[in-house]
């Protein structure tokens, strides 16, 4: 069934909805009892205006190893944070706080007292920290460097087992995250990280859902999280051998970060390693801009809901839409998650997109294996959402990385700002045909790079990439909409 048909299905069920209203309307009494219907709400409180945000926080979860109980942590490896502003050249047009601005890199095993690890009233400015031991980080920005904040937590490690690139972009808090990651195989290990950045604990509750649909705890799978605290919870202890995990996590009593570790070791040899973000959330159309695929790829999809769903996905490349090599339209019960084969896809730059009859949830694991090399390593990266104005990142210090945009429905256009080294900007225009991707490749020593939408529908994610002779290493990032504004509540007196 094509989208169009879905769409024709819903326009009859709303139709015969509707119908119903109608049907339903001839049992009114003749007379209605006027004082017992709602007061009018102005039209300004029922779309309350909105200001340039003055104060703005992203939490990241800090190193993913520490803090398990009973499992030390990985030695060796350094926890930084990079955090960084739109520069002037992509914020034409964009209203600001009139304040002067600030942006602050902290811990939050820091006392509030305690200097940040990093600070910056420079708009355009890219400032980096580390964040050691079982702490998440915080990055906060106040007054005009509000509007336009982007962060990074970025992990290496290059020698033993646990080597890896790994990346994950810092998040707004939120009550509900969906973290695809993991498998199945006995040395793989996947270690969730909640982080509470509120002064109230906050409960959280854990749903794994599996090929065969959601799977029953076999330990407890609700936590609690302290104040400026974190947990750490391994999903094996929840759903053992569970080959293609996905992680539902929502939060009671105030909003939290979270992010899915995979991890792993191919009985002596390290495969490698990465960390995944919250994906989009539910729709019937998710987009993973995915970067560069070549060898071993897999695309992961969960539907959230009980309905079977019936799902499309194909490949963007930069020509346009490309079918998949196998498992073009498949449907995946409610509640289960289907893992599809990308290898067969000839190599090169794409965007995965997915649509379905019912909303699901989707991300994309990539794998680097060099012939005549042991070792190899892993990147996962979710779907995200649209770009409406604004969006950017910091980029993996060091790597090697490509920028990919992915534009659907329509023709699109945007334009591309990378920062370098010194603070230079660059502008690079970008456009697409409808349903294609877009690349560049990233100049040695981009700082952060911005992306600004002038038409269509635009996603984007990073690929970065460190040779290494013990094997290569790679990490994929999903940047996420920069928020821009806040909303101004009107409070008014209510007369009886």
């Amino acid at each position: 069934m094509t989208p169009i048909g879905w769409s024709a299905l819903r326009v009859l069920g709303f139709a015969a909805v509707l119908g119903g209203l109608v049907a339903g309307s001839t049992q009114l009494p003749s007379r209605l009892e006027l004082t017992s219907i709602a007061p009018v709400v102005p039209a300004d409180v029922l779309s309350p205006p909105s200001t340039p945000a003055s104060q703005m926080t992203l939490g990241c979860p800090g190193p993913e190893t520490d803090g398990f109980s009973g499992l030390p942590a990985v030695p060796g490896e350094a926890t930084s944070i990079l955090a960084a502003t739109a520069p002037s050249e992509a914020m034409q047009g964009i209203a600001t706080a009139p304040a002067p601005g600030a942006v602050a890199v902290r811990s939050s095993a820091s006392a509030a007292s305690d200097p940040a690890l990093a600070t910056s009233a420079t708009r355009g400015g890219v400032v980096s920290g580390d964040v050691s031991g079982a702490a998440a980080g915080e990055v906060s920005a106040t007054g005009s460097l509000a509007v336009g904040l982007a962060a990074l937590q970025t992990g290496l490690r290059r020698e033993g087992d646990e080597r890896g690139l790994q990346s994950v972009a810092c998040q707004a808090p939120r009550s509900e995250v969906w973290l695809l990651a993991g498998g199945g195989a006995p040395t793989r290990r996947e270690r969730l990280v909640v982080a509470n950045a509120g002064a109230n604990p906050v409960t959280v509750d854990i749903q794994v859902h599996g090929a065969s649909g959601p799977i029953a705890s076999v330990n407890g799978a609700r936590v609690a999280v302290p104040p400026h605290g974190r947990v750490g919870v391994l999903i094996d202890a929840i759903a053992p051998g569970e080959a293609s995990p996905v992680v539902h996590v929502t939060a009671t009593g105030g909003l939290i970060t979270a992010v899915l570790e995979d991890s792993w070791i191919d009985g002596a040899t390290g495969r490698g390693r990465d960390d995944v973000g919250p994906a989009d959330g539910p729709a019937t159309e998710q987009v993973i801009p995915a970067a560069y695929l070549t060898g071993v790829a897999t695309l992961r999809i969960v539907v959230p809901g009980t309905d079977e769903a019936v799902v499309q996905s194909r490949a963007l490349s930069p020509n346009g839409a490309v079918p998949l090599p196998a498992d073009q339209v498949v449907r995946i019960p409610g509640g289960s998650v289907r893992d599809i084969d990308l290898s067969g896809l000839e190599p090169g730059a794409y965007a995965l997109q997915v649509r379905a009859d019912r909303p699901v949830v989707a991300a994309v694991v990539i794998e680097r294996r060099d012939a005549g090399v042991a070792q190899s390593d892993l990147a996962w990266v979710p779907a995200t959402a649209v770009i409406p104005v604004l969006a950017g990142s910091p980029v993996p210090a060091g790597t090697v990385s490509r920028l990919l945009l992915a534009g659907t429905a329509a023709p699109w256009a945007a334009t591309v700002y990378v920062v370098g080294p010194s603070g230079a900007v660059t502008s690079i225009p970008a456009q697409g045909v409808a349903d294609s991707s877009w690349t560049v490749d990233l100049p040695a020593g981009a700082a952060a790079v911005w992306i600004r939408p002038s038409s269509g529908t635009v996603r984007a994610g990073i690929s970065a990439e460190l040779a290494d002779p013990t094997g290569p290493l790679v990490t994929l990032v999903g940047i996420n909409p920069a928020s821009l504004t806040t909303t101004a509540i009107p409070v008014r007196e209510v007369r009886r």
